[in-house]
């Protein structure tokens, strides 16, 4: 079963500006089988089959040439992070030739971390940041669950094709990501420390980055805990919040916050299963702020849409979970993971909005089921994330 991709048209439209498209996030979010829809007339080559690695890497002219003689449209270039050589030989062919959306790249890696690649693409190159499943493309195809079974089962599409057990699924994913990705990155001999670090991270979603304590309860140094941070980022487990830097006055915060790209990976990697998240009310709120956080993320890219997130705590302990940055716009949001309205969640806000003198609609997204707009702002239910953006 297919699933519609909100990002799928702004895809196309790249392709038919620029030489080189690069569909890049995490593991199993969908890039393989999006190319392959969106371009079935290009020859699809996987960098994970060992034969056509070896013929990429040691040869990549005479790669790119063989392929390149096969098929007038293009080539599906898949984990192409794995095949490094053939950056420098693609810029080559495609300023010879800059016929558009002809070389279509996927990677699990963050290309736009990996200095030489962004170097040899610079100009010829359109990214786009594929992550799992939306809310809003969930619920176009019928699939969105109710909130707290939907925390735990994730964004991922392979578990809603194929109809796979939720824990099974991510305690794989965990496995394979560790042993395959990361040593292909950077040869770890503690496997299972590196695990525990996966852990503590997860326990550590929605606080400000320590990196001293992680070091310190993971048994590493805080240099390996930096390296191992970096990782995690590159290949899109995890991914870190800034303060805002506007000047107001003394704040005490600097340091990011820490987020999962998925709330059901970041489930399991706690430990955490349904009567844990019952019982434990602030494991459920810090869950349902990543899903709502990484949600609008998700939409904000799949429009197209420049936009800046950060959040904000000053010295009096005044926070708000969430400021986006777009349009010139200042948007204060507060996320709530309360299935019931309650107008003092807008006290923060409003008290932001006075200090920045900011005329953005006030937003609390809620753990409710519908919208409600009142005259201190408006009350936007999870469901309805893509909502935000219109």
């Amino acid at each position: 079963m297919f699933i519609k991709r909100d990002i799928a048209e702004f895809i196309l439209a790249g392709a038919q500006q620029m030489p080189v498209v690069a569909i890049i996030g995490p593991r199993q979010s969908g890039k393989s089988t999006l190319a392959k829809y969106l371009f079935p007339k290009h020859t699809y080559l996987d960098m994970q089959d060992a034969e056509l690695l070896d013929f990429a890497n040691h040869d990549p002219k005479g790669f790119l040439k063989h392929y390149r003689s096969q098929n007038e449209y293009g080539l599906i270039i898949d984990e192409a992070q794995y095949a490094p050589a053939l950056f420098s030989q693609i810029k080559v062919l495609a300023d010879q030739d800059p016929k558009a959306g002809y070389y279509i790249l996927s990677g699990s890696q963050n290309f736009l971390l990996h200095e030489k690649i962004s170097e040899s693409l610079a100009g010829r190159v359109y990214f786009y940041k594929l992550l799992p499943l939306s809310i809003h493309e969930l619920k176009a195809a019928g699939l969105l669950g109710q909130l707290p079974a939907q925390i735990f089962h994730g964004f991922y599409p392979r578990i809603y094709q194929s109809n796979l057990n939720f824990t099974e699924y991510y305690t794989n994913y965990i496995s394979t990501y560790v042993e395959r990705d990361i040593r292909s990155i950077r040869n770890i001999e503690h496997v299972l420390v590196f695990k525990k670090f996966m852990q503590l991270c997860a326990l550590r979603i929605g606080t400000t980055l320590n990196i001293s304590d992680l070091a310190t309860n993971c048994g590493i140094s805080q240099e390996t805990a930096r390296s191992w941070l970096a990782l995690l980022e590159t290949s899109f487990i995890l991914f870190l919040l800034p303060s805002y830097h506007n000047n107001l006055g003394k704040r005490v915060t600097k340091s990011p916050k820490l987020y999962f790209y998925d709330v059901g990976l970041a489930a399991v990697i706690m430990g955490a299963d349904p009567k844990t998240l019952v019982e434990k009310r602030d494991i459920y709120d810090v869950l349902f702020e990543n899903l709502v956080l990484v949600d609008l993320i998700k939409n904000f890219a799949a429009h197209n849409i420049n936009f800046n997130l950060t959040f904000f705590r000053d010295s009096n302990q005044n926070e708000i979970d969430l400021i986006i940055e777009t349009g010139g716009e200042i948007i204060p949001v507060e996320i709530k993971a309360s299935e019931t309205a309650q107008a003092s969640f807008f006290n923060t806000i409003n008290w932001f909005k006075q200090v920045t003198n900011s005329s953005a609609l006030a937003t609390v997204i809620y753990g409710g089921d519908s919208n409600q707009t009142r005259s201190s702002g408006l009350f936007l239910a999870w469901q309805n994330l893509d909502q935000l953006i219109k």
